[in-house]
Parts: structure tokens; C-alpha cells; sequence
């Protein structure tokens, strides 16, 4: 494993715990670590071999999940009947998430469709069906939807009948 992607396992990790403050500490080196080159070109290669064992952009995305419902079950749990300044730093906590999966899955998918696209739709359907979720990352999906899933013809072919008559009818 390179040295890169060492780096990327070590913060994939650290984005697990438990603690909000750590996740947050690493959000940067996180996104630090998808603008390196070195990292991106790995990752592209481990996905494109499709061995299983090594880290890829599939692992990330689900690592990247868990990360998202952690941040919104933190913020679900947080009193509605707080401050306005208070609300105002949640909703700025919640767009932050939002625009990382998506620039997350625009990374991954830049130089071709490397993401599962049954993994893109579970994600995207799962906050649509959320009525909370939805109403905060409802735009973040459409615009996924639109723009990185429906826009990429290797994907049509992956969307199964239920799924095209389910979803978006």
C-alpha cells in the first residue's frame, strides 16, 4: 500500500469515531488527501482492478456514509428550541457534509465512473425517503441525481426497471 493511501486509511478511520470534534479535526486532511494526485491515481487504480482487499473508492464512499449519518443523527439530537446563533452553526455543520459527499463523489467519478452506481442510488434514495434528511440535503441529491448518475450512460444500464419505475416515477 502506498504511502498515500496509508494516509487516507489512517483518516478513513479516524472519520469512524465516535467523537464529533475528532471527525471534524480530520474533515480537512480528508479533503486535503483527495486533492493529492498520488492519492487519486491509487484509488483509481485499486477500483479499476477491482481486487477486493485493497482500499478503493468503494470503501471510501461507504466509510464517507457513515461519516454522513453520524453527522446527522449528531445534529438530529441537538435541541431544536436552540439560540439563532446556534441554528445558524447547524445549518452551516449540515451544508459542510452535504457538499462533501457530493464533492467526494465528483472526485471519484471525474475521469470516468469509478463508484457503484447501486451505491450512489441507495445513498441518494435513503435521504430522499427522510423527511429531516430530505429537507436538508434534498438539493445536494438532485443535483447528484441529475448531474452524476443520470448524466453517465454506464449507469442507465445499472438501474434495474424497479428501480427506474420506483425511483424516480
Amino acid at each position: 500500500m502506498s504511502l498515500a493511501l496509508h494516509d487516507l486509511l489512517i483518516c478513513c478511520r479516524r472519520l469512524e469515531n465516535e467523537k464529533a470534534v475528532e471527525r471534524r479535526k480530520e474533515i480537512e486532511n480528508f479533503k486535503r488527501l483527495l486533492r493529492d494526485s498520488e492519492t487519486v491515481l491509487q484509488l483509481d487504480r485499486n477500483s479499476d482492478s477491482k481486487q477486493g482487499k485493497q482500499l478503493n473508492w468503494d470503501a471510501v464512499f461507504s466509510v464517507l456514509q457513515k461519516y454522513f449519518q453520524k453527522e446527522m443523527k449528531n445534529l438530529q439530537l441537538t435541541k431544536p428550541n436552540a439560540s439563532a446563533s446556534t441554528q445558524t452553526t447547524r445549518q452551516k455543520k449540515m451544508q459542510e457534509v452535504g457538499s462533501l459527499v457530493k464533492y467526494f463523489i465528483r472526485c471519484a467519478n471525474k475521469r470516468g465512473p469509478r463508484l457503484k452506481c447501486q451505491e450512489l442510488l441507495i445513498y441518494v434514495m435513503e435521504i430522499i425517503r427522510d423527511p429531516t434528511s430530505c429537507a436538508a440535503y434534498g438539493s445536494d441529491c438532485s443535483s447528484i441525481l441529475l448531474k452524476d448518475i443520470l448524466s453517465v450512460r454506464k449507469y442507465w444500464c445499472e438501474i434495474s426497471q424497479q428501480q427506474w419505475s420506483g425511483t424516480f416515477l
